[in-house]
Formats: C-alpha cells, sequence, structure tokens
C-alpha cells in the first residue's frame, strides 16, 4: 500500500510540473521577458538595499541602469531556468520510476527519463511555435536535455551515496 501511496503522489508531482512547464511555455513573448526582467530588477533592487544597508556595497544606480542590467541577464537566466525546469523533472521521473521498477533497472529507467525528458522538450519548444511571440528553438530542447541529465547525474549520486550510507550503517551494528 506504502508504495502505491507513494506512485500516486510522485505521478501527482510530475503532471503538476510538466502543468506549469507547458503552461510557461504558453505564455507570449512579452509577458514571458516581462515576468523576467521585473523579477531580475526587483532582484537586483533588493540585493543593492541588503547590501548597502550592511555596508557592503555603496551602490545607487539609477532604475534606467538597473532596467538595462535585467535586459542583459535576462537571456542567460531564461537559458538556466530551462536546464533547472528539466533537471527538476528529471529528478521526479526517477524518483517515480525507481520506485516502480523497485531501485532496479537502473540503466533503463535512466534511458526513459532521458528519452521521455527530451520528447517532452522537443514537444513544448513545437508547441511555441504557436504562441504568439514565441518561438521552438532546438538550442532550447538541448539545454532542456542538458538539465535532465544533470539531474539523472544529482539522482544517482545521491542514490549511490544514500544506498551506500544505508549499507554501511548496516554494518556498524
Amino acid at each position: 500500500m506504502k508504495k502505491k501511496t507513494e506512485i500516486i503522489i510522485l505521478l501527482i508531482i510530475l503532471i503538476i510540473w510538466m502543468l506549469l512547464i507547458f503552461k510557461l511555455s504558453s505564455m507570449n513573448s512579452n509577458n514571458s521577458n516581462g515576468h523576467s526582467r521585473d523579477f531580475i530588477s526587483i532582484f537586483i533592487e533588493d540585493t543593492l538595499d541588503f547590501t548597502n544597508n550592511y555596508g557592503i556595497t555603496n551602490s545607487h544606480p539609477s532604475s534606467n541602469k538597473i532596467q538595462k542590467a535585467s535586459y542583459l541577464i535576462n537571456p542567460p537566466l531564461r537559458k538556466v531556468m530551462h536546464a533547472t525546469v528539466y533537471f527538476v523533472l528529471s529528478f521526479f521521473m526517477m524518483t517515480l520510476l525507481s520506485i516502480i521498477f523497485d531501485h532496479k533497472n537502473y540503466i533503463k529507467t535512466i534511458l526513459i527519463v532521458l528519452i521521455m525528458c527530451f520528447l517532452f522538450a522537443a514537444g513544448d519548444e513545437f508547441h511555441q511555435l504557436f504562441v504568439n511571440g514565441r518561438t521552438g528553438q532546438f538550442i532550447d530542447v538541448i539545454i532542456d536535455t542538458l538539465g535532465t541529465v544533470i539531474g539523472i547525474m544529482f539522482y544517482t549520486t545521491y542514490h549511490i551515496v544514500y544506498k551506500n550510507g544505508q549499507k554501511s550503517v548496516s554494518y556498524i551494528r
């Protein structure tokens, strides 16, 4: 019963995460870029306020300079976010499939996650071809897949350390 509950919960989380990715991809380019730049501007302003208050910096740039900085930071940050959301997606998928396969067939799990995330990324970029002002870019599929690979590596490292840690603890007893 516990395994079934874990699978259902992880499946719900996975579906919600995929819907979130799809929803973000459905935003037109003006809204999407605008939200990103606004977030960056607020982050810069808050960071400067914090560092100025604690005497770390004494910087008071104009709104125009902050806006220019957010325009410069926005494109690479958006690419990092592409990789990050697929990092999280792959981590959820690895966890779900590992439970389904009882932590066996590890290579199979990795291949399934890699293929599913790649196909989801490609489908998401295809979907963006139909969103006003957005384009589907294969480089984004590559970036998403890179995030997937990093997520798989992170999960694998965690799993190996956790599993080995459990074995070493049992030897102590």
